[in-house]
């Protein structure tokens, strides 16, 4: 029988493979304990029960935030709250997103070094892209 060989991937690809695997993978485990403490006790920005019946009556995130907190939250508000289970869970939401930033840059500057300029700049402006969205710096339309 014939071994079949795999290539072998790029520094750069295990750089951002990596980095978002377990990146995603802490992220998501600080969600799910976020989810249980957010079930499991009483301190929490909005109402787990309110939220899934707005969400099944198909309201906005703008309906659902002004019925929960009477207005839309600003940027990070979840930093100032993360004794709180919903707050956590959206801190592992957004680590999950935020680890695409360190994958992109650090894939970027292998992409530079294995002379893939074009790979290497599309993942910069992908890398800011994220990292402006991450500092609120493009708004979510209401």
């Amino acid at each position: 029988m014939v071994e079949e060989t795999r290539p072998k991937p790029t520094l750069s690809a295990l750089v951002y493979g990596e980095t978002v695997y377990w990146g995603t993978i802490v992220g998501s485990l600080i969600a799910i304990i976020g989810s249980i403490i957010a079930f499991l006790r009483q301190t929490n920005v909005m109402e787990p029960g309110y939220v899934f019946t707005a969400i099944w009556q198909g309201k906005t995130n703008a309906e659902i935030w002004k019925g929960g907190l009477g207005s839309l939250p600003n940027g990070h508000w979840y930093l100032s709250s993360l004794s709180s289970g919903d707050a956590l869970t959206m801190f592992g939401l957004a680590l999950g997103v935020f680890v695409v930033i360190p994958g992109m840059f650090g894939s970027a500057l292998f992409l530079l070094k294995e002379k893939k300029y074009l790979f290497g700049v599309l993942a910069i402006i992908g890398g800011c892209i994220t990292l402006f969205s991450c500092l609120g710096l493009f708004t979510v339309p209401e």
